[in-house]
């Protein structure tokens, strides 16, 4: 596992040269996608945490996943 295959939402949209809120429109619209989301989750290309009780939770997302969702990436990290 190399940690550079996996970043935060920020990261992610600037590597692949996207706004970060196109970015978060993904996760946000939970009906159109909720089955991919849930899909990656179970391979394990997304991961969410959020603590207990907590209001906000974090993303964490895999290359495999973007490369998936938007192509190659456009500034290599």
């Amino acid at each position: 596992m190399d940690i550079n295959n996996y970043m935060t939402p920020t990261e992610a949209a600037y590597r692949w040269g996207i706004s970060y809120n196109t970015l978060q429109e993904r996760f946000k619209d939970s009906r159109r996608n909720e089955e991919e989301i849930q899909a990656f989750i179970n391979e394990g290309l997304l991961k969410y945490f959020v603590k207990p009780e907590g209001k906000r939770g974090e993303w964490i997302i895999s290359t495999t996943a973007m490369e998936k969702w938007y192509g190659e990436e456009l500034f290599l990290g």
